[in-house]
């Protein structure tokens, strides 16, 4: 419906997504109608987790929107990319895209079009609602002709399948579906035509993601069923209280969240055509996400096309303040890493000076899963065991600080430090950590289903080791450590740099990996810094 222009506030100075209605959908009244709701709907949506309307106007190329600029991609790319997500991740993006819904909801707004191509995940861990194109708003009428529904067939709800009046809780049960399917990669419901698929959920009871995923603890099982319970009044009402459902869950699960790719700065345009070779197409999620996607307009299929560099999210990101440095836009090739592990320098082995224990900080704690923001410094993080300091330069955040992992993250990718290994994976089944440093790295180099570099002697301070690059061959993310109940999986078509160092009675896994489509080299040319200045206290 409209093309969407990565540009720059001259007034503010600062950088912006202006989305242009088309001149053939401008002269259709029902589509520029659309358009100018979503403006009223964004612009009285306050909100952090809302992409936000900075202003509208029309000139002689049409009418056009201002909406807040955000880095990333949309869940459907994720999803495109990932098939399902972690449990924990579910649950957060669930809180994030509750509250935004929660928030329209005291105004009397409707969203209406609830799906993971109007969910975008930004660089700084946020999960973010767009495209009120075709909301209810307040005291509204609903909106469209007698006997017609919008939105979009998989994930009307009951009472938008039988063309009734829509309210709160079938924004509800839209989310519910959304976080069933990023559970279990799987819709709940299908059929031969949009009919028969929008039909099947009328009466019918509520499906069980642990039916499809045994992982899925039993706590947001239960949120997800509530949501999509056929009946309405026994659902949860409003955003606002699923979102304090989610908020529970997560207080005793923080989730683990990945971030986007940086997209380039030149203006897109919308596509032409579906199919390979439209990777730009996905370009355009990471420019607001105001695209008007309902199913009455089948507008823009290619959005959210996992043909292309993923644009956003999945894998690691920044502070949730600041629009994250982390890492250069990738151009937007459709070809997967080659399998030959990228070539990188040997960390540089000179001892750096000793700076005194005092002179260490300790590390940000995350909120709720959101990355917190490093300023440059040497940090020594109090919880992990064994005790170790790291100098960290501009653009890392902390993303998790336990007593045996520490993550890092910025644009570029993420550094996490594991303590003591106890399992490994090299045929895919688990296997106890035995024998020599060495041989232990022999094996991790030797993991089926991945080509791996020549395995690599050094010392960091000191401390003695082995590094090795390991890049998956395939298009599943495979296990390769085990670290007490967690296990570290490689991601697909990625190139990851693997250190292990001897500290004595103990070791340390560095681990440092690119954002999801990125290149190692350009992770490390920051994370090696981060490396080489690790000591054991």
């Amino acid at each position: 419906m409209a093309t969407i222009y990565r540009a720059r506030d001259e007034r503010l100075e600062t950088l912006v997504a202006v989305k242009v209605l088309r001149r053939e959908i401008a002269a259709d009244r029902d589509l520029a109608e659309r358009f100018r709701r979503e403006a009223l709907a964004a612009a009285v949506l306050n909100h952090p987790n809302i992409v936000a309307c900075l202003d509208t106007g029309a000139d002689p190329v049409g009418p056009y929107l201002v909406m807040a600029l955000v880095d990333g991609e949309d869940l459907t790319t994720r999803l495109r990319r990932e098939t399902v997500l972690p449990p924990a991740d579910v649950a957060r993006i669930g809180l994030d895209v509750a509250r935004a819904l929660g928030c329209a909801h005291a105004r009397g707004i409707v969203h209406r079009d609830v799906k993971p191509g109007n969910i975008l995940l930004a660089h700084d861990g946020r999960a973010l609602v767009t495209d009120f194109g075709i909301a209810l708003l307040a005291d509204d009428a609903e909106g469209s002709a007698s006997g017609t529904t919008l939105g979009s067939v998989q994930y009307f709800s009951p009472e938008q399948a039988r063309g009734v009046v829509t309210t709160p809780a079938s924004d509800v049960y839209g989310l519910g579906l959304v976080l069933y399917e990023a559970l279990t990669g799987l819709r709940p419901w299908s059929g031969a035509t949009s009919a028969a698929i929008a039909l099947a959920r009328i009466g019918a009871p509520a499906p069980s993601p642990r039916a499809s995923r045994r992982d899925v603890p039993v706590a947001l099982d239960a949120v997800v069923v509530r949501a999509l319970d056929p009946d309405p009044a026994l659902r949860y009402p409003d955003g606002t209280t699923m979102a304090a459902a989610l908020e529970r869950l997560l207080v005793a699960h923080p989730p683990r969240y990945q971030a986007p790719v940086t997209p380039p700065v030149d203006a897109v345009s919308p596509p032409a055509r579906r199919g390979r070779g439209a990777g730009p197409v996905v370009l355009i999620l990471a420019l607001g996400g105001v695209l008007l996607g309902a199913v009455v307009v089948a507008a823009f299929p290619d959005i959210g096309n996992g043909n292309g560099r993923p644009v956003a999210l999945a894998s690691r990101r920044p502070s949730p303040t600041v629009v994250p440095s982390r890492k250069p836009a990738p151009t937007a090739s459709t070809q997967p890493p080659t399998a030959a592990p990228t070539k990188a320098p040997v960390p540089d082995s000179t001892p750096l000076p000793t700076a005194p224990p005092a002179a260490a900080l300790d590390l940000c704690e995350p909120f709720f899963g959101f990355p917190c923001g490093q300023d440059p410094g040497r940090y020594g993080p109090s919880r992990f065991v064994p005790a170790v300091t790291f100098r960290l330069d501009s653009g890392w955040s902390t993303e998790l600080h336990t007593t045996d992992r520490v993550a890092l993250v910025r644009n570029e990718g993420r550094l996490t430090l594991l303590a003591d290994t106890t399992r490994i994976y090299p045929k895919g089944s688990e296997e106890a950590v035995k024998g020599t440093l060495r041989k232990i790295v022999g094996r991790i180099a030797s993991t089926a289903g991945t080509a791996s570099s020549k395995v690599r002697g050094l010392t960091i301070n000191g401390h003695p080791g082995y590094s090795v690059d390991l890049t998956t061959k395939g298009r599943q993310a495979l296990p390769i450590l085990g670290v007490g109940e967690e296990t570290f999986f490689l991601e697909p078509f990625a190139t990851t740099r693997f250190v292990f160092l001897d500290l004595g009675k103990r070791t340390l896994a560095i681990v440092i990996e690119p954002t999801g489509g990125g290149s190692l080299k350009n992770v490390l040319a920051t994370a090696d810094d981060v490396a080489v200045s690790l000591r054991a206290r």
